[in-house]
């Protein structure tokens, strides 16, 4: 395992670009496509301004053995409104991150990403409409949208190429997986208004066999903090497993510090599976502890159907963030089997926060 070193040039230093685990920086570049028939090779970018309260995440996936690419553009807005828009389109080149507008370009890798928006989403008023998002989507405007970032590492790019060793920081079993700590700076043009953003986040670049519905809850946070610390804490419940595989770490100054226990205290809309307050309780391999509360401000109902197959729901949710004297937005997370929601909303009827 190499030591990380990582500083941003925005902020007066050099970035030096090495990677914390078994990667290599080419990792950052497309990968074979491998036999199975659910081979899955996918981007994804949160990113937060907080002084202007503006953020989400874009995402592509280029399932190539069924030729076809998803894409997902879901961006809030101050005035608390969402851009959204997603996709299953024909995959015209496995090779390249390219869907429905949306691109993910790699200028160096493991150092500078530019993510491209331009085309059309709807502006939904209320994010909650995407509880139908058929209805939302038609009953909504359409608006034109220019989203234009450059991405650059604040941090190594953190994680396991192909899957093979649990102890890895960040891990997903038989696929290569990382994720790193960014900066994003550039702009969002919403019709003929363009908001100059300066924003932090975190992205993620996974390759391999992937099944939606092979998960029975998911919990996964990102938080920045500005320069001083970016944070990843995720749990994950495989279908019939009685305990979560858990992952995350700190990003301080570059220096990457494994989480080794990660607890969850969620309270939730009443009536409702949808999370609305977090109390993050996280543990790192020396022993330090950190409180983290988040509260929910704008949230995303989504869902994933398959026919055959239950229906699983994903929460996504721009929440602030406090530890301490430090504040800042991040992405929430929550990703639950149908089945797991009647106990949730049961927690919600009785105002009690759910531990996991």
């Amino acid at each position: 395992m190499r030591e990380a070193r990582s500083f941003n040039h925005l902020e007066g230093t050099i970035m030096e670009a090495l990677t914390f685990g078994n990667l290599r920086p080419e990792d950052d570049l497309m990968h074979a496509v491998g036999g199975d028939p659910s081979h899955n090779e996918s981007m994804f970018f949160n990113f937060f301004d907080t002084g202007k309260k503006t953020g989400g995440f874009v995402r592509i996936g280029n399932r190539a053995n069924e030729g076809h690419a998803e894409m997902t553009f879901c961006v809030f807005l101050e005035d608390g409104s969402v851009l959204m828009q997603w996709g299953r389109i024909p995959l015209e080149d496995k090779n390249a991150f390219r869907a429905a507008g949306l691109s993910f370009t790699v200028v160096e890798p493991a150092r500078k990403i530019a993510v491209a928006f331009r085309g059309q989403a709807v502006r939904i008023a209320d994010p909650l409409e995407l509880v139908n998002p058929g209805q939302a989507m038609r009953g909504n405007p359409k608006v034109d949208v220019d989203l234009q970032l450059d991405v650059s590492g604040v941090g190594p790019m953190i994680g396991d190429r192909d899957g093979s060793s649990k102890d890895s920081v960040i891990f997903l079993d038989g696929v290569g997986h990382y994720q790193q700590a960014i900066r994003a700076d550039g702009w969002l043009q919403v019709g003929e208004e363009r908001t100059p953003l300066s924003a932090r986040g975190v992205r993620d670049h996974s390759w391999g066999p992937r099944i939606w519905h092979s998960i029975a809850r998911d919990r996964s946070l990102w938080v920045s903090f500005g320069p001083q610390m970016t944070v990843i804490a995720c749990k994950t419940w495989l279908t019939g497993a009685e305990h979560a595989d858990q992952m995350g770490c700190l990003i301080e100054n570059g220096n990457v510090t494994p989480l080794k226990d990660i607890v969850i205290r969620t309270r939730f809309r009443s009536g409702t599976y949808y999370h609305n307050h977090v109390l993050l309780e996280l543990t790192d391999v020396n022993g330090r502890r950190l409180d983290l509360t988040g509260d929910v401000l704008r949230y995303a109902p989504l869902r994933h159907r398959k026919e055959g197959e239950e229906t699983v729901y994903l929460g996504q949710a721009m929440t602030h963030f406090t530890c301490g004297s430090m504040q800042g937005l991040g992405l929430s997370e929550y990703f639950d089997a149908e089945s797991r929601t009647a106990g949730l909303i049961e927690y919600s009827r009785r105002g009690e926060a759910c531990v996991e």
